[in-house]
């Protein structure tokens, strides 16, 4: 967002229903890639996700550029931003969930918010207000709150995958402030689509020096509902969540938009309970506290905060 950009009252609102609907659709990721590395390569599962997304976003994308997509593209920032933001964070994203399993990985990406403000402050010298700390730091906790529920056994050891999620969230931080600033001649459905076909392609490149490495191995098992895993990782968390989560932080900002994370062990917890898993108090109150947070950052009074470059997020 940048310093000259007005925006409604009914812009914020809806910004903030498609980041939160975007980001239940993202949260499914954690099931689903976590069913998938069972017979999957990590780094396979990150470039069949970024190729199943890009090939989506492209052909709206090509619609609604009457079939002139590449036009116009400001291409050193894209490349930068797909290959570093998009490629990068992905990779960091699977293999926290691999390293970390699903729980303790939705717990890490509960801290969202505050990576986020931290790099907007040191990353893009953005000022941040005393609300919207207070509000990311009561979403956090709630975050942590839902994701632990009764499985604490499952949280207390650490596997390095919880480095390897922040790691992921903040370069998916630096992506999405960046795109923002960087590629303001595209609409947000073509720098979804770009960035992310960028990225995949940026897998397709080094996939093969990765398992000349031995980093990587050609190991997949190509049934039908392994397919459909991947195809709904490209249609839903890369591709809708992507889309939504760009529309919505040009409208609220990456701070705000960040805390929404915190919806994503609610989600697991919530398609539990279909499965049959009731749920705990902890996730009761953790929900709670999300929401919570989410009307303190944009509620409250705002404060003063530090005038340097750019707006307050």
């Amino acid at each position: 967002m940048s310093e000259e950009q007005t925006v409604t009252a009914r812009e914020k609102a809806a910004g903030n229903i498609v980041v939160a609907a975007g980001v239940c659709v993202w949260a499914t990721h954690f099931l689903v890639t976590d069913v998938l590395l069972e017979t999957w390569d990590p780094y396979l599962i990150t470039t069949g996700r970024l190729l199943s997304g890009a090939f989506f976003l492209m052909i709206s994308y090509a619609v609604a550029t009457q079939g002139h997509p590449l036009r116009r593209i400001p291409w050193r920032p894209a490349l930068l931003l797909g290959a570093v933001g998009i490629s990068g964070s992905t990779i960091f994203l699977t293999l926290g969930v691999k390293y970390a399993g699903p729980v303790p990985a939705a717990i890490v990406a509960a801290s969202a918010p505050i990576v986020a403000a931290f790099v907007a402050r040191v990353g893009f010298r953005l000022p941040l207000t005393v609300s919207v700390m207070v509000g990311a730091v009561v979403a956090f906790a709630g975050g942590v709150f839902a994701a632990i529920g009764g499985e604490l056994d499952d949280v207390g050891n650490l596997r390095g995958g919880e480095l390897m999620m922040l790691a992921a969230i903040t370069i998916f931080s630096w992506y999405s402030i960046g795109a923002q600033r960087w590629l303001t001649g595209l609409s947000q459905i073509g720098i979804t689509a770009i960035t992310i076909l960028i990225g995949g392609l940026t897998m397709v490149v080094i996939m093969p020096i990765l398992i000349l490495l031995g980093i990587a191995e050609m190991r997949f098992q190509l049934d039908w509902e392994s397919i459909g895993y991947l195809l709904f990782l490209g249609a839903g968390p890369a591709s809708f969540a992507l889309f939504t989560w760009h529309w919505g932080v040009s409208r609220i900002g990456v701070t705000i938009a960040s805390i929404y994370s915190n919806l994503a062990p609610v989600v697991v917890v919530v398609i539990r309970m279909i499965q049959g898993e009731p749920p705990e108090a902890e996730h009761l109150i953790g929900g709670l506290l999300i929401i919570c947070g989410v009307l303190i950052a944009q509620l409250l009074p705002a404060g003063k905060p530090k005038h340097l470059s750019g707006e307050a997020l």
